[in-house]
């Protein structure tokens, strides 16, 4: 059986608030060559705020309004914090006068709808193909955006990877914890599908499909 890790990133002792960056760190944001068709401007760090501590990944805004990311990051969630901790837009999910979640634990996505200053990815009206050039981003352990291209390896059944969601992408492409959440882009800017994990043998990463996205 194929093992299948995610991709989000926690700390080994949980805390009441998110870990400082790390200043010495730059650039700010890290792009592969051939990787600029994707807006960074639109991705976010996510710190998800929860009963047992924090956990960070990564969200994206759609044009139709939802900010995405995957559901693991969101178990028992309180509420999140969108980009640097010492400048956090701070959301509440739960309780009374709670910004509405929509979660899919199926296909490991979650949705919500709040005003950012973000930019917004439009969704692709297609599907990405096998063979196809993508862009993806995310949030890496060093706490800076990375951008990285891969090519779309398949469209193929989530069992394989442990996931019970049958309709997944496999994109050779590097992630690294953290990821969780991160978009993946095609050459026109549009958003295919968000990252939820890597296969841990093969290192491949795996994407769910962005029709899959819920609505809160």
């Amino acid at each position: 059986m194929v093992l299948f890790i995610d991709a989000a990133s926690a700390g080994d002792t949980p805390t009441s608030a998110p870990a400082l960056p790390d200043v010495s760190l730059a650039p700010a944001v890290v792009v592969a060559a051939g990787a600029d068709s994707i807006d960074t401007n639109a991705v976010t760090r996510l710190t998800a705020f929860t009963a047992a501590g924090t956990e960070h990944g990564t969200g994206f805004q759609v044009d139709d309004g939802r900010i995405a990311t995957v559901a693991h990051a969101l178990i028992d969630v309180r509420g999140v914090g969108l980009g640097e901790p010492d400048d956090q837009l701070l959301i509440r999910l739960d309780g009374e006068g709670a910004t509405p979640l929509g979660l899919s634990p199926v296909n490991d996505l979650a949705a919500f709808v709040h005003p950012t200053d973000l930019s917004a990815l439009p969704i692709a009206s297609t599907p990405a193909q096998p063979g196809e050039t993508v862009a993806l981003a995310g949030f890496a352990r060093n706490e800076r955006l990375e951008v990285v291209t891969g090519q779309v390896l398949s469209r193929t059944s989530g069992s394989d990877y442990g996931m019970s969601e049958p309709d997944i992408f496999v994109i050779d492409a590097p992630v690294e914890s953290g990821w969780s959440g991160g978009p993946v882009v095609n050459g026109f800017g549009e958003v295919v599908a968000v990252i939820v994990g890597t296969e841990q043998v093969s290192g491949v990463t795996i994407a769910v499909p962005i029709e899959y996205l819920p609505r809160p």
